[in-house]
C-alpha cells in the first residue's frame, strides 16, 4: 500500500475545493437571505464566509506549489460558516 505524501494529499484537496466551486455559483446568492431576520453579526459572518470562499481557493491556486499546506485555507471559510450558527 502506497503512503500518501503531503503534496498528493494537498493536490487532491485543492481539486475538491475546485469541484465545490460549482455548487457555490448557485448557492452563494441565496446566502443573502441570512439578512431576512435582520442585520446581525451572525448573518455577516455567514455571508462573509460564503462570499470569500472563491478568494481562498484562488489564493490556494496561486501559492500551492510553494507552500502545499495552504490547501487547508478554504477550511477557514467552512469553519466560519458553521461557527456563525446560521
Amino acid at each position: 500500500m502506497k503512503k500518501l505524501t503531503p503534496p498528493k494529499v494537498t493536490t487532491g484537496l485543492f481539486f475538491l475545493w475546485l469541484i465545490l466551486l460549482l455548487p457555490w455559483l448557485f448557492l452563494a446568492p441565496l446566502s443573502l437571505m441570512a439578512f431576512d431576520a435582520g442585520s446581525t453579526f451572525k448573518a455577516h459572518v455567514f455571508v462573509w464566509s460564503i462570499w470569500t470562499y472563491p478568494a481562498a481557493v484562488g489564493i490556494v491556486a496561486l501559492v500551492r506549489k510553494k507552500a502545499p499546506m495552504i490547501a487547508l485555507l478554504p477550511c477557514l471559510n467552512i469553519v466560519a460558516c458553521f461557527v456563525s450558527g446560521l
